[in-house]
């Protein structure tokens, strides 16, 4: 299978009996996460264009609605990896057990470690930090590149490669982890599969903007990613 053919298997593998009742519960907490991030962007949203407005030079009042558009758009983007970095961490646990339940259905194997289960999920929560930990300087980077006229006009293209990225990351860590390969040994093997990486982590980003759909995308996600680890990456 494609990357894109490997998304779409891990919507199919979500709804399959055995499965299911390994989704629940990160879905419950991907509801309560994305409610209170949508909750907390609208309130900050006025506050932090009044300040915008305010800090603009009378000659260059005329640029506010651009900026207003500007920062819907970065706005939105920043809630949007937010979101899907605070609940993949909360939610560490039990997409690593998802992953492993999935992997077992596919190979037909039990997938056995030395590990305890305790430490694995301690694991888990630290792998997302790690991730996090990569991501967060790139983000830093696109905002600024963002910002900065001429340069902006590539932006666009730059959070679309970044977000299908980080999504072919995400996604195929937890499955990585549970046949314990480092986070350093996985972007080295994504590395060499590059294009079938973004093609995988395109539709999770895309998807990840569309109300409701979005709470269901990282169950989706950490099956899609485990089969494209089963496909290519094992």
């Amino acid at each position: 299978m494609n990357g894109i053919d490997c998304f779409v298997e891990g919507l199919k593998l979500i709804r399959q009996p055995g499965l299911r009742r390994y989704v629940v519960i990160p879905l419950i907490i991907n509801v309560l996460v994305l409610s209170a991030a949508i909750f907390y962007g609208v309130n900050q949203y006025e506050a932090w264009m009044t300040y915008v407005d305010s800090s603009l030079p009378d000659f260059l009042s005329f640029l506010g609605g651009a900026v207003a558009v500007l920062g819907i758009i970065i706005g939105l983007a920043l809630l949007l990896y937010t979101f899907t970095i605070v609940a993949n961490i909360i939610a560490a646990p039990f997409n690593a057990i998802l992953s492993v339940k999935v992997e077992e259905k596919i190979t037909g194997q039990i997938l056995t470690s030395n590990t305890s289960l305790h430490l694995v999920l301690v694991r888990s929560v630290t792998r997302e930090i790690s991730k996090f930990l990569y991501y967060l300087p790139r983000l830093i980077v696109l905002v600024v590149i963002s910002l900065i006229p001429g340069l902006n006009a590539i932006a666009p293209f730059l959070w679309i490669a970044f977000g299908a990225w980080m999504m072919a990351v995400q996604y195929t860590d937890y499955a990585a982890d549970n046949n314990e390969i480092t986070f350093a040994e996985l972007k080295k093997r994504l590395g060499s599969n590059t294009f079938q990486a973004l093609l995988f982590g395109i539709p999770a980003y895309f998807l990840l903007a569309i109300p409701l759909v979005n709470l269901v995308l990282i169950p989706a996600g950490v099956a899609g990613g485990t089969k494209f680890w089963i496909e290519h990456l094992r």
